[in-house]
């Protein structure tokens, strides 16, 4: 399970909706928590139109 990339901004929204604390949701966004809340956190970031590191698109513009 690879981190999700994110934005402060999206942290906070986060924390909110779960009523949790900003470490908790950067901490489920890395992988570092498993719990079933983390999972709930983790999925509903990808809802959101987040991407995992290294699954993200890339654009070479020449």
């Amino acid at each position: 399970m690879g981190k999700i990339l994110r934005d402060p901004e999206t942290v906070k929204e986060l924390a909110k909706t779960f009523e949790v604390s900003t470490r908790s949701v950067r901490s489920a966004l890395d992988g570092v928590t498993q719990s079933d809340l983390a999972k709930r956190i983790r999925q509903r970031a990808l809802d959101m139109g987040l991407k995992e590191k290294g699954k993200e698109r890339v654009t070479v513009l020449k």
